[in-house]
């Protein structure tokens, strides 16, 4: 009927061309999808990140997970070490861990910058001589802030 009506009144050539601008006009701007910015937002999506099962062990199963966790541990072991896991991936966060020996303010060992697979796996590697008996703690911070500290033993 529209067809009709629109030959009748304008001839064929000029239908055509009728019909070829309004599907030009439809095709450029009519129905597209507007077009939209990227942004970039300025909150972190990681602010709310927290440390979730920490472990500290002397023994790990073959899949890196504790065998036996507690905070006492013999001078023969031949290693601490430290399992956990974080609340969510980190895109804009730092992670670091200190070790520390009885109540100094010193770390005996610093992993800094860590961007690992979870569950992540921390190893504190026994001295030639083994283990100095003492108490030890390690912390866990997340950007400049302390997330977590386990103390543990280390007995004779």
């Amino acid at each position: 009927m529209i067809l009709n009506f629109l030959l009748n009144r304008f001839g064929r050539m000029k239908s055509a061309l009728l019909a070829l601008c309004i599907l030009l006009t439809i095709t450029c701007c009519g129905c597209g999808e507007p077009k939209t910015e990227k942004v970039i937002p300025d909150a972190c999506p990681d602010l709310g990140l927290l440390v979730t099962q920490a472990d500290v062990t002397d023994t790990l199963d073959p899949y890196a997970r504790p065998i036996v966790t507690g905070n006492i541990f013999p001078s023969s072991a031949k290693a601490i070490y430290l399992v956990f896991s974080l609340s969510d991936d980190m895109c804009c966060k730092t992670l670091n861990v200190r070790w520390f020996r009885d109540s100094q303010l010193d770390p005996i060992k610093i992993e800094d910058n860590l961007h690992a697979q979870f569950p992540i796996k921390l190893t504190l590697q026994a001295p030639s001589g083994g283990f100095i008996p003492g108490e030890y703690h390690v912390n866990i911070y997340i950007d400049f802030w302390e997330r977590l500290s386990l103390p543990f033993v280390i007995s004779e």
